[in-house]
């Protein structure tokens, strides 16, 4: 393992002193991403906020970098990388939290539109993870941290492709903890209920989320900064021995 600066990012990276750690963070514009970019960076991370779109920040803007990328883009993603590292090469944490989450009955999928939402879903995961290995290498403490969905535990009738995308990443994860570890790089999931981003609540999954909180055993609407905790935890060197496990954020959805 390097020694001296990559040393100094461990041992902050558990504190609320984030300082010296490099951060990747895809689907970085809105929902989950933004929440987790924001907490980075109010933390003292530099992050590298990933999105198709333009990434907009309010809190440390002067830590926080938006890049215009398609995950689904091995080239993109591996420019957008390079320019993400720190002096030593290295990248710390990566959290890919990109994707969608459409809701129709199964019928009315072509497989076209499913190998879309795989490509997306898993495969601009296995983009980042693979192009990141070399920098997750150089930190003292890789992280990665993939953002799934609790629809990988239920049985949600309309989700059934977008579940399979979901419940793959958790697969992935599994292996690639049981690669990486000798490398000192833990790979682990959260899986989030439904959350009230604004996709989320301007979409067609919106009229869920009445059932879904009256089915939680904490009734209220999961927000994003709800995911935070649970993600700065397992980023950070608390977790160290925590590698290949899945946490669920669900409000009690789902209890295992």
């Amino acid at each position: 393992m390097p020694s001296g600066e990559p040393e100094t990012r461990l041992k902050v990276c558990g504190s609320t002193d984030l300082t010296g750690v490099r951060a990747v963070v895809t689907g970085a514009a809105g929902g989950i991403g933004a929440a987790l970019v924001a907490a980075l960076a109010e933390r003292g991370a530099r992050v590298h906020g990933l999105d198709i779109v333009d990434v907009v920040t309010t809190e440390g803007e002067d830590r926080v970098t938006g890049v215009r990328c398609d995950v689904t883009d091995p080239a993109a993603v591996a420019g957008a990388l390079a320019n993400a590292t720190s002096p030593e090469g290295a990248i710390d944490i990566v959290i890919a939290a990109a994707g969608c989450f459409p809701n129709r009955p199964l019928e009315q999928w072509s497989l076209e539109q499913f190998e879309a939402l795989w490509r997306l879903n898993v495969g601009g995961v296995f983009n980042v993870v693979r192009e990141a290995l070399p920098y997750l290498r150089r930190s003292s403490a890789g992280r990665v941290v993939l953002v799934s969905s609790s629809a990988a535990h239920q049985a949600v009738p309309g989700f059934a492709p977008y579940a399979a995308t979901k419940a793959a990443l958790i697969g992935f994860a599994r292996s690639a903890a049981a690669e990486l570890a000798p490398d000192g790089v833990t790979v682990n999931v959260v899986t989030p209920g439904l959350t009230a981003t604004a996709a989320a609540l301007g979409g067609d999954v919106a009229p869920f989320f009445a059932p879904v909180v009256a089915g939680q055993l904490i009734r209220r609407r999961l927000e994003p900064d709800d995911l935070v905790g649970g993600v700065l935890f397992l980023c950070s060197p608390s977790s160290a021995m925590v590698t290949g496990q899945v946490l669920n954020i669900d409000g009690g959805s789902v209890t295992y």
